[in-house]
């Protein structure tokens, strides 16, 4: 996947329609891979299907905490409420490394999207992206991605 060439940066607020789009518009924002410790980054798309210019991030630990979850989804909470209806959160896992998908990365997938559920957040498919590529980290239920 990392064969493909860096989108440039003003694609990052193209439209999303599919998950591969998403996969492109993260990949025009991380610009070359390589990342030194572990982040959580998310922004907003707004009822037009666009990214919101609006980047956040978030250290981690390897495995995600009820009340680390809990008071971002919080913020999060309170952040989508100024995009407006229609409007979802989009992840991206940032970490050191190679390798597929990770039983950690999906740790943090299936606790994200338990979090968003909770509190009625609507968020869009997660990505995970390390030293070499970024991929869709599928929950366990693709069912938690209904909008």
């Amino acid at each position: 996947m990392n064969s493909l060439p860096i989108p440039s940066i003003d694609t990052a607020t193209d439209p999303i329609v599919t998950p591969a789009d998403l996969r492109q518009r993260w990949r025009a924002l991380m610009g070359p891979l390589g990342f030194g410790e572990r982040l959580l980054r998310f922004s907003f798309v707004g009822p037009d299907r666009r990214l919101i210019k609006l980047l956040s991030e978030v250290s981690i630990g390897r495995s995600p905490t009820p009340a680390m979850v809990d008071g971002l989804m919080s913020t999060v909470e309170a952040l989508a409420n100024d995009v407006g209806a229609g409007g979802t959160v989009a992840f991206l896992l940032t970490r050191p490394g190679l390798g597929s998908v990770s039983r950690w990365d999906r740790q943090w997938a299936d606790a994200l999207v338990a979090g968003a559920a909770e509190r009625g957040v609507a968020i869009e498919p997660i990505f995970r992206a390390h030293d070499h590529d970024i991929a869709l980290v599928a929950p366990q239920s693709l069912a938690a991605y209904a909008r």
